[in-house]
């Protein structure tokens, strides 16, 4: 009767390590899930700001070719 009273004293620390465990790592996914949202806005900014140049050459091209002819 005490070996099962001290492996249920066991398997609940156990449970309770676990749990410990597993709130962390779930803390530390939220983060990351945050880092990724932030850097997915990022990498859609930068190529918005690109875009807008590669944009604006292409409009400098334009305006400067007649000149050139």
């Amino acid at each position: 009767m005490v070996a099962l009273a001290e492996r249920h004293r066991e398997a609940v620390r156990e449970i309770a390590r676990l749990q410990e465990l597993l709130e962390e790592r779930d803390q530390r996914l939220r983060r990351m899930d945050g880092q990724l949202l932030e850097l997915n806005q990022r990498r859609q900014d930068v190529a918005k700001r690109v875009d807008d140049l590669v944009a604006q050459i292409v409009l400098l091209e334009n305006q400067l070719a007649p000149a050139r002819d």
